[in-house]
């Protein structure tokens, strides 16, 4: 077994310390131009230029957990004893979503396969509208470059977290902090909030790890708050600037994935990245105003279920416009399942007909 020596250690804190003093700088340059959702924004854009530049800077796994724990007990306490009802009246984009799943993952595995040229398996898991943690290990089970398929998907993110919010604020009001999920910019943390808010956190964390949730660490104390505030037994919210901070930290994790690129090389995978979420984003808006047409559901809280973005970020772009994140979360946590279960299942005749 490899000790880490206290110098490793201590040189990754720091890198990490200077990770998240980047991104709040970039976060709060973005609140003050008044952009949408400015703390990952901020964060993620200042973390990636700083990481492309070659400063010493990261936010592994390890550094990402606990502010990933913060925003799902946020995601989680945005849940009400009525949403079950709301949700009711969401059977039909559920249902249809493993259609947009199916259109979406062909569609991007071909743009990676005809204009990027990766190989078959690489384009496929690529292509896939799931996690990147989940992807990369899959698609490293089935002979896939594990790097491309993660950089491939941490720029996806990047453009489609960077880019929807602009376009949603063409048709929506603009963003504003919402109430749900959280108190006061001057507030501080309560004896509430210490005890439901960091029992979810331990709690969800440890179930999460036990059960294997995908990206456990947010799925599991969003899970237990969930539960929590939507049986009533508690109400607890979370202070704005626990928030911003969560958030500062979760755009910083996605800035320094671009570690180690070259300008050329960022310019190069953000390219394809670009076109396959210029394909996303399509779909995404097609089915949303088709399906607001028919059902008479919000076409922007649609858009947010159904795009490509991550769950924790589309979540927080609706909280910020005040729409019910709880819908957002229970689209994004059945796309990630339905991803999961369909992928390798959908990989050999991919394989084959690639092949042929």
């Amino acid at each position: 077994m490899i000790v880490p020596r206290d110098g490793d250690a201590a040189r990754v804190a720091l890198r990490f310390v200077a990770a998240i003093a980047i991104g709040a700088a970039g976060g709060a340059a973005f609140a003050a131009l008044g952009a949408p959702l400015p703390w990952v924004l901020g964060s993620m854009g200042a973390c990636a230029l700083a990481s492309i530049a070659g400063l010493p800077i990261a936010a592994g796994a390890a550094t990402r957990r606990p502010m990933a724990a913060v925003i799902g007990v946020v995601l989680g306490s945005s849940f009400h004893p009525g949403l079950f009802a709301l949700v009711a009246d969401w059977w039909l984009p559920l249902l249809v979503l493993p259609l947009f799943l199916t259109i979406a993952a062909v569609l991007c595995a071909t743009w990676f396969r005809r204009v990027a040229g990766f190989d078959p398996a690489t384009a496929y898991f690529a292509g896939m509208p799931g996690g990147i943690a989940e992807m990369v290990l899959l698609g490293s089970e089935r002979g896939a470059d594990e790097r491309t398929v993660g950089l491939i998907h941490a720029a996806r993110i990047f453009v489609v977290v960077f880019v929807l919010p602009f376009v949603i604020r063409q048709f929506h009001a603009p963003v504003v902090v919402a109430a749900a999920g959280f108190t006061s910019a001057s507030a501080w943390p309560d004896l509430s909030l210490l005890l439901w808010g960091g029992g979810s956190m331990i709690v969800g964390g440890v179930l999460g790890r036990l059960l294997r949730l995908p990206a456990w660490h947010l799925m599991g104390p969003l899970a237990i708050s969930g539960v929590l505030h939507a049986t009533g037994i508690t109400d607890f919210r979370v202070p704005v600037w626990l928030l911003a901070a969560a958030q500062v930290g979760l755009g910083a994790t996605i800035g320094c994935r671009f570690a180690g690129l070259g300008v050329r090389a960022f310019l190069g995978i953000l390219a394809l990245a670009a076109g396959s979420s210029v394909i996303l984003l399509s779909l995404t808006f097609a089915f949303a105003f088709v399906l607001g047409r028919i059902t008479g559901l919000d076409v922007t809280l649609l858009a947010l279920a159904y795009s490509p973005g991550g769950l924790a970020e589309m979540s927080m772009v609706a909280l910020s416009l005040g729409l019910e994140s709880g819908v957002v979360v229970l689209h994004h946590v059945t796309r990630v399942v339905l991803v999961l279960v369909g992928a390798p299942l959908g990989f050999r005749p991919f394989h084959q007909e690639k092949r042929s």
